[in-house]
């Protein structure tokens, strides 16, 4: 059915939210049992209120303070939560139950980094299980003590000797970059990105930022340009090397980016944060904390934490880090339109409007604000606003080119609702000229001619394709059942309905449309079925009263015909 444009998210298994002052005990009632202050944080926690989890917890440890299950969980929670100050109380007691409690030894090692206390550090991490993450994630931080120490070849061989694995290759071989080029070996450093950039199956940001600014900082500027250009095509539109090319162009040398041993191991706890983030999201933000805790400017490190949080539901959390980010030239931009949808997501859609209209006005050479101004107009069926968004953005682009099909696309959806068909339908055409094929153009486009009584087999041929590419999309079979009903095949028109309600059997429109179909081949009792169903389903004002009509008289004799 063309009404639905879908986007699929995925959502944390584990809260977290964003480092505020904890706040002092209150939600627990004095004398409440262990029992009652677990169970209530356990809830808290699958609320996803880390502030009342973590309340819970800690009222629970005062009845039984050498639990290691309250301690580990605990911890969690505040670390986690970013509170590394009360978290590393934990730490330490949790480690006098667990001796090799992994992520208690990483947030004590880097509290004794951040203490100058290397060989304290590198002796915790003697008691990590040669197991998990630890497997891997070991060899970077010994190496990066090492490196503290002044230590280099011994870390850069520690490294070279680990790196059989081709993955560990990329990533050991990134750091020992990082690690020649903080000793001066400048040659080294160069080999060691290189062969890391190669290794890479498409551009990686970090590695992009790292390579980039080693060879600025050598003056190799036409280097430093190749490797911020092999990114920028791989990612059109980005605004995160912005800063880096105004560089280019002026010649000004950026300051080294991770500048010392201290700087490296945040470095090495972020980049294991973002090699496991599909893996383990509560892990990812837990390392990423660590990594800011050692690195308080790390950007990027921000970032998955906000992404996090944001993923999670935690928006109003993650504009908090968003607007902190935002301060951050590289990544200012990307923050801020995220900030904005975030906003219109907890219903403050006039002021997510309001941000994007200012950027809109401070960055006339760029349209990708105008486009989320659209998408968020259109979803709030403010159609008119849409589709003047999606036409001013349009009016900034010097060639439409494959990339914005989905633009023209959801242009078309804005002029269809507004019932201006002639703007709309070359929009769904230049999109499909652009991006031949794509289903959900092919759907909508066919569905409209449908609706309006043309182009049946035409539109007929589309949907069918539509529903080969995604044979499970409830709204794309409903759309070929209905061009079937239309074109006077009812059997095959019950066929793809039935199945349509199977897919989305919350729909109303769908349901609308089985009953039609089931009247018209004369089960009639469930066709009103059906309409009565479809009633339930919260239709809108339109259909409902189309559907009332429908249960109280029927439907006319005259069964559809081809065109």
């Amino acid at each position: 059915m063309k009404k639905r444009t879908v986007l699929a998210a995925g959502l944390m298994a584990a809260a977290i939210s964003g480092a505020a002052p904890l706040p002092a005990v209150a939600a627990a009632e004095p004398g409440a049992t262990i029992t009652g202050n677990y169970l209530a944080a356990r809830h808290a926690q699958y609320a996803r209120d880390t502030k009342a989890a973590a309340e819970y917890y800690l009222e629970a440890l005062k009845n039984d303070p050498d639990n290691a299950d309250l301690l580990q969980r605990t911890f969690l929670i505040l670390a986690a939560d970013g509170h590394l100050d009360e978290a590393l109380t934990l730490a330490r007691r949790l480690l006098e139950q667990i001796n090799d409690d992994s992520l208690s030894i990483l947030a004590l090692m880097s509290a004794d980094v951040v203490n100058g206390r290397l060989k304290e550090a590198n002796a915790l991490l003697d008691r990590l299980p040669d197991s998990g993450i630890s497997t891997f994630i070991t060899p970077l931080l010994r190496a990066w003590l090492l490196a503290g120490e002044k230590k280099y070849d011994e870390a850069v061989t520690l490294l070279k000797e680990r790196s059989s694995n081709e993955g560990l290759a990329i990533l050991y071989g990134a750091h020992t970059a990082l690690i020649d080029d903080i000793a001066g070996n400048t040659e080294a450093a160069e080999t060691a990105y290189q062969t890391a950039t190669d290794k890479r199956q498409a551009p990686n940001l970090r590695l992009t930022l790292l390579f980039g600014n080693f060879h600025e900082r050598n003056g190799a500027w036409d280097k430093a340009r190749a490797v911020y250009d092999a990114y920028s095509e791989s990612h059109p539109g980005t605004t995160v090397l912005e800063t880096a090319y105004k560089r280019l162009d002026s010649r000004t040398k950026p300051p080294r980016d991770v500048r010392n041993a201290r700087d490296g191991l945040a470095e090495a706890l972020f980049s294991i944060a973002g090699s496991i983030r599909q893996q383990d999201s509560f892990e990812t933000i837990l390392l990423a904390r660590l990594a800011l805790y050692l690195r308080e400017d790390f950007g990027l490190a921000k970032l998955l934490v906000a992404e996090l949080l944001e993923g999670d539901g935690r928006l109003e959390d993650a504009n908090a880090i968003y607007r902190d980010i935002e301060r951050d030239a590289p990544f200012s931009w990307m923050t801020r339109l995220r900030i904005a949808t975030n906003l219109d997501q907890m219903g403050k859609t006039d002021q997510a409007a309001l941000e994007l209209r200012t950027m809109a006005r401070e960055r006339t050479d760029r349209y990708d604000m105008l486009v989320s101004l659209g998408d968020i107009m259109r979803r709030h069926e403010r159609y008119r606003e849409a589709a003047d968004a999606y036409a001013d953005a349009k009016a900034r682009i010097s060639s439409i080119e494959r990339q914005h099909w989905a633009m023209l696309y959801a242009t078309g959806i804005a002029y269809e609702r507004l019932k201006e068909w002639d703007k709309a339908e070359p929009a769904f055409l230049k999109a499909l000229e652009l991006e031949p094929g794509q289903p959900f153009v092919l759907n909508y486009l066919g569905y409209s001619w449908v609706e309006q009584g043309k182009n049946l087999k035409k539109a007929r041929q589309m949907i069918e394709e539509a529903v080969e590419k995604r044979p499970t999309d409830g709204y794309i079979v409903d759309s070929l059942g209905w061009v079937l009903y239309r074109l006077g095949d009812l059997p095959g028109a019950v066929t793809q309905l039935e199945r349509a309600v199977e897919l989305r059997p919350e729909d109303p429109t769908i349901n609308d449309h089985l009953g039609d179909v089931y009247w018209y081949v004369g089960r009639r009792n469930e066709a009103r079925f059906q309409w009565n169903h479809a009633l339930i389903l919260d239709p809108d004002e339109e259909l409902e009263e189309k559907i009332r009509e429908k249960i109280e008289n029927g439907l006319p004799d005259t069964k559809p015909k081809d065109e």
